[in-house]
């Protein structure tokens, strides 16, 4: 491997370490038929008034750095089109595309000369909804379905698992508003303490995916916080309204800037 690929692969991993350690929102576990719940009695989930969704995320301020770009209907109640980026500069485009309001189908699509070990797991997914939460997604290469992700959820409404390639899950134990202990594509990670700020993920609706392969699986975005989770490899600046507007790592001159637009 020369010695560019190995930079590349480098800073993403470092990029993969930024963007886990700004996961994080909601309240607590109840499971699927056959598991046991998590947590305890009481609901302590309190509801925040959305002013603003997410727009875009940039590493380090440049509009040519896109680690998100959202784009909105304009109710801010639909996703239509996402770009996914390490920040510097290769893309991958989702196409979201709505059926009533129980289905989804999401088209990914690789921009030229994308990062050279980019490659996509599939050609399609299709979201089935129930109550406007995820149920199952399948996946196709050719119009075949490869692969069925499920999706469980406590008496609350709130995730507990993902369960997607090979029997692998993804966990999730909540605490209030916020997620405190969780594995997500094999790894563990806790939470312990959380700023006041609202975490740029809040307000996005599904736990998704990137769909890239030849890379390890991560996230697309994660709501699954409200608060921002306090790091040690990071300092965060927020808004008059409380939402993270900055997150500058306390080890090096990276930041992540977030822009967001109003509710109508």
């Amino acid at each position: 491997m020369n010695t560019p690929i190995k930079d590349i692969i480098m800073k993403k991993g470092l990029l993969w370490f930024c963007l886990l350690a700004l996961l994080a929102t909601a309240c607590k576990p109840d499971p699927e038929p056959g598991l046991e719940p998590v947590g305890g009695e009481t609901n302590d989930t309190t509801e925040t008034v959305v002013k603003k969704y997410l727009s875009k995320q940039l590493l380090n301020d440049d509009p040519e750095k896109i680690v998100l770009a959202i784009d909105w209907n304009e109710d801010c109640s639909r996703i239509i089109h996402v770009k996914y980026g390490l920040g510097y500069g290769s893309l991958v485009d989702y196409d979201f595309n709505y059926y009533g309001n129980d289905s989804v189908c999401i088209v990914p699509s690789l921009q030229p000369f994308s990062y050279p070990l980019w490659s996509l797991w599939y050609d399609s997914v299709m979201l089935h909804l129930n109550e406007n939460r995820i149920d199952s997604i399948s996946c196709y290469v050719s119009g075949t379905v490869v692969h069925t992700e499920h999706y469980y959820y406590d008496k609350d409404k709130k995730l507990i698992k993902r369960s997607f390639l090979f029997g692998t899950n993804d966990s999730f134990r909540w605490e209030g508003d916020n997620v405190i202990e969780a594995n997500m594509y094999g790894r563990n990670y806790e939470y312990v303490q959380f700023t006041d700020y609202i975490h740029p993920h809040y307000n996005l609706p599904f736990y998704l995916s990137n769909f890239v392969a030849a890379e390890r699986f991560e996230p697309l975005f994660v709501p699954l916080w409200k608060n921002q989770p306090i790091s040690e490899s990071f300092e965060y600046e927020a808004d008059e309204d409380n939402y993270v507007v900055k997150a500058k790592s306390t080890q090096n001159e990276i930041f992540y800037s977030y822009q967001y637009i109003k509710k109508p």
